[in-house]
């Protein structure tokens, strides 16, 4: 496989951790040695061992002196890494790891509305409603990258409205893993999305009048009827454990 001169180390580091994350590699696969990838890749060693440190680095495989890299077990990998979530959305998704990240963002995001609506500001709330009104303008002109750059740019905003630096420095960490969530859950035809549209308008509006319940609530719902149309056709009842 001939790889193009350009950025060759991210190219060969790209397809690996695709195979890895797709499941090719399984954990526990000792990948070939670096003669071989260099021959298999058309590149030198150097950039081998250069892709090789970084998937190391990122938790996808495990490198041992005088010894095969090893494709490490999912619990090893760096999920909230940009590069591996980035990796992660451009191939189909374990069905599994979607809901986990559901989960996930099930226990933190409606805590983060109720600060928000306890502690946002005129500033927060202009921002709030510039990134709805992008969402209108994706939805409306069947414009799916507006629509989620408005609907990452409304929980972006959320979490500075709740002015806490913890919990925004987990917000960015996650903000990546919330990418992969709207595309798992986001409607094929963005002009079907009215109805999450008026929940975050709710949301918006629960949080402009300082009604934390509400907000919290909204928050809630949002992520819940998100979930419901591509992950739980029926709500599992462990979730009402954690909300």
């Amino acid at each position: 496989m001939k790889v193009p001169q350009a950025s060759i180390s991210e190219t060969v580091t790209q397809h690996l951790a695709g195979r890895i994350l797709r499941g090719e590699l399984a954990p526990g696969t000792s990948l070939p040695g670096e003669n071989e990838l260099a021959t298999e890749y058309a590149v030198s060693r150097t950039s081998i061992r250069n892709a090789l440190a970084v998937l190391a680095a990122k938790g996808l495989i495990s490198i041992q002196a005088k010894k095969r890299s090893t494709i490490t077990s999912r619990d090893q990998w760096s999920l909230l890494d940009l590069d591996v979530l980035n990796w992660l959305s451009e191939g189909h998704v374990d069905a599994q790891l979607v809901e986990q990240l559901m989960i996930t963002r099930l226990i933190f995001e409606p805590n983060v509305a109720t600060l928000a609506a306890m502690n946002a500001n005129g500033h927060d709330l202009a921002a709030l409603e510039d990134a709805l009104a992008l969402m209108r303008r994706g939805q409306s002109a069947a414009e799916r990258e507006s629509f989620e750059e408005g609907d990452m740019a409304f929980h972006q905003a959320l979490l500075r409205a709740a002015h806490n630096p913890f919990l925004l420095a987990l917000g960015n960490a996650l903000s990546a893993a919330m990418v992969l969530s709207f595309r798992q859950t986001l409607e094929e035809d963005v002009r079907q999305t009215k109805t999450a549209i008026e929940e975050h308008y709710h949301l918006f509006e629960a949080i402009r009048l300082r009604n934390a319940d509400e907000a919290r609530q909204c928050m809630r719902s949002i992520l819940l009827h998100a979930a419901q149309k591509r992950i739980w056709q029926e709500r599992p009842a462990f979730i009402d454990s954690i909300l």
